[in-house]
This record gives C-alpha cells, sequence and structure tokens, in this order.
C-alpha cells in the first residue's frame, strides 16, 4: 500500500521545515510534540489567499506573504491550547469560510447603533449580543477596547445591535435598558459597567448601574418604558434573525458572519486580517 505522506513525516524533513518553522510568537513557544504536529500542519494546509501552496512553503518565499504568517501563528496558538489535528483543521476551515467574500453582504442598519472607534476605520465589525449573555461579558469588552486604544485602533470600528436571548433570564428587561442607554448617547460606559458586574445583576440595580455609569436614572428609567424604544428592541432581534443570528455574541466583518473561533485573539487577527486585505497590504519582507 502507498504510505500517506503526511500522516508521518521523517525526521529530516521536519528538521528542515524548522526554519521556515521558527518565525512566530506561539511557534516559537512550543513543546516537542506540539511543534511537531504544527509541522505536519503546516506542510498540509493551504492559504484561502495570496499563496497557492501549502503554509510552509509560502512561508520560505521572499517576501512573506502576511496570511502566511498569520495561519501558522493561528496554528501554533492552537497546538499550544492542546487541540488535536482535526480540531485545529476545522479551526482553519471556518476561518477561510469567514474571510471569503460573500455573494451578498448582511443587510445591517447602523443608523441608531452605537459606534466606537474611529468613524473612519476601513474594518466595520458588528457584533449582535444580549446583555445577559455570560459569553458576551468575556469577549465584547475587551474587543472594545483593542478598537478604542489597542491593536485595532485606527483599524477597525465597533457596532453593537442588542439581540436579547429568550433563554437568558431577563434579556428583554435589560435589552430594554441597553436601548434606553444608547439613546441616551452613553452606551459603552453602560454596556461595560452591566458587563462587569453580571453576576451580582438584579432588574432592581439597573438604574443604580445607569447612574454609576454617568446617565440620570430617572431619564434612562422612561426611555426603558417607552414604547418607542421597546419597538427598536424588536426591529434589533428581527434583524439579527433575518441575518441568521441564532446565538450571541454573533460578529460581522464588512457584512460577512464570523463562523471562526470566539476567542480574542483569533479575532484580533483575523480583524488585523481585514485590515492588510483593504489596504492592500499583502506581503511583508521580513516576518
Amino acid at each position: 500500500m502507498r504510505k500517506k505522506p503526511l500522516l508521518l513525516l521523517p525526521v529530516a524533513f521536519l528538521l528542515t521545515a524548522s526554519t521556515a518553522f521558527c518565525q512566530t510568537p506561539s511557534c516559537d513557544q512550543l513543546t516537542a510534540a506540539q511543534k511537531e504536529l504544527a509541522l505536519v500542519l503546516l506542510a498540509s494546509q493551504y492559504l484561502y489567499d495570496c499563496c497557492d501552496q501549502p503554509i510552509s512553503e509560502c512561508l520560505s518565499k521572499k517576501p512573506v506573504c502576511r496570511l502566511a504568517y498569520r495561519l501558522a501563528e493561528s496554528i501554533c496558538r492552537r497546538a499550544q491550547a492542546g487541540q488535536n489535528r482535526e480540531q485545529i483543521v476545522r479551526g482553519l476551515s471556518r476561518r477561510a469560510r469567514s474571510m471569503l467574500p460573500t455573494r451578498a453582504p448582511a443587510q445591517i442598519d447602523l443608523t441608531s447603533s452605537p459606534m466606537a472607534g474611529d468613524p473612519d476605520a476601513p474594518v466595520v465589525l458588528v457584533v449582535y449580543a444580549c446583555a445577559r449573555c455570560p459569553f458576551c461579558t468575556s469577549i465584547v469588552p475587551p474587543v472594545y477596547r483593542e478598537i478604542l486604544k489597542g491593536r485595532l485602533k485606527g483599524k477597525a470600528r465597533l457596532y453593537f445591535k442588542v439581540f436579547p436571548i429568550r433563554g437568558h433570564p431577563y434579556s428583554k428587561e435589560t435589552g430594554l435598558g441597553f436601548v434606553a442607554a444608547a439613546r441616551m448617547v452613553g452606551f459603552w460606559p453602560f454596556m461595560i459597567y452591566s458587563y462587569e458586574n453580571f453576576d451580582s445583576f438584579c432588574v432592581k440595580k439597573q438604574l443604580d448601574w445607569a447612574a454609576e455609569s454617568g446617565l440620570e436614572p430617572q431619564v434612562f428609567e422612561q426611555l426603558a418604558n417607552a414604547p418607542d424604544t421597546r419597538a427598536m428592541l424588536v426591529e434589533s432581534k428581527k434583524e439579527g434573525l433575518r441575518n441568521k443570528v441564532d446565538a450571541t455574541p454573533t460578529f460581522f466583518i464588512n457584512g460577512r458572519k464570523y463562523v471562526g473561533t470566539l476567542e480574542l485573539e483569533e479575532l484580533i487577527d483575523v480583524l488585523e486580517e481585514e485590515h492588510e486585505r483593504l489596504e492592500g497590504l499583502v506581503y511583508m519582507e521580513t516576518p
């Protein structure tokens, strides 16, 4: 029988490939077993843009394709986190699906949505999130901070769409609070405060949280109970459903639904990739 060359690679190949391999921070930190797994994947996985050869070969070319470097780093991050070959390949596939152009971008109305970041930033990131979503607390605030002051400053802008999940207790009431805060042009401090104090929530605390985040409690209460605020929340939910949002948080990158790993470093990486693509930054002279 013919051997499958990518299942067991010769030691000589692994040593040769390491020259192109040790070029990213995560790759340099791998154990021997993790490095061997990463080398196999670098030799067997292909880019979805920029270079039509395996990642390891694309890394050896000069100038280096930026996407090759980013995918190598992604593979090593995943190997370092303990993912196996199948999990890493699946993650790369989902990333490719998120980044390749779609025929029809999602139709998202941003006119009344709170925005953070540089209004001229080319990457438009939209998140549909529930005010009572536990996972939203761990990723939305860090992404917001990266866009405001971190690695994504000037590259991406963030829009928030309220998407209450029925299975989350008090999602409707807190969703109305989020919309009310947006109408008062005080959304981001209120959102951050609400997520940071997620575990101590009760309905009566919303007015206190509004005050703590700089909002006038009486105005907040009036707006939270206003019929037009409820109508805005209903429309936000309907729009999400039309765009096939079925869980929170769900991100859209320039109208494309992101189906990749909901992990901060991976999300930042794909947003930087999108920025490079839009700016025509395809190659790098040295990693």
